[in-house]
């Protein structure tokens, strides 16, 4: 399986950075082919979508590369920090310029239709706050990205999880959260 890992964070030491390393590591450990792409470091930087033409999205070198790693990818992990009740911008934004119209949906008899079916799709968030205050949110999580998002595309979503109150860990309790979360996924 070939796993696509897209973490966003600016911290390489963040609790996010270290989740996003583990799973690559226990992917790899069942043979997976994974790669790690830090939306914070990454040559193929994206700056925020702006187009005259909505046919001229998707049409630059960048875009063409990073739908390259999604077509390239049966997973996608997106691996983030919890910011004014979402992912970063930087995290939107890829998602913005990537999952266009004609790659990763269509609409057919005025219908939209995924065009990445056969794809899975987990996603980690870390925050501050505590996990069940996620769960309260009028659009929560599976809602906005489960559906809204990755379903929209075609894309089965595995797996939500809101890793919550982090800043409150010390060192050794992260190091256990990520051990039971990776032994729930990979046994």
């Amino acid at each position: 399986m070939n796993t696509l890992i897209i973490t966003a964070h600016p911290s390489q030491t963040s609790f996010t950075r270290a989740l996003a390393e583990t799973y690559r590591e226990n992917s790899e450990l069942e043979g997976r082919q994974v790669e790690i792409l830090d939306l914070y470091t990454t040559e193929l930087r994206q700056d925020f979508l702006r187009f005259d033409k909505l046919s001229d999205i998707g049409k630059d070198i960048v875009t063409q590369a990073m739908q390259e790693k999604i077509s390239w990818a049966e997973e996608l992990v997106f691996v983030f920090p919890v910011w004014w009740a979402d992912a970063p911008a930087i995290m939107k934004n890829w998602i913005d310029c990537n999952f266009t119209t004609g790659f990763a949906y269509k609409y057919i008899d005025g219908k939209p239709t995924g065009l990445l079916s056969g794809k899975t799709a987990r996603i980690f968030a870390t925050s501050g706050a505590p996990s069940f205050v996620y769960s309260l949110f009028p659009v929560s999580y599976r809602l906005l990205w489960g559906m809204l998002r990755l379903k929209f595309c075609g894309i089965k979503t595995t797996s939500i999880k809101v890793f919550g109150k982090i800043q409150t860990m010390n060192e050794e309790e992260k190091k256990i959260t990520l051990g039971k979360e990776m032994k729930k996924i990979f046994g």
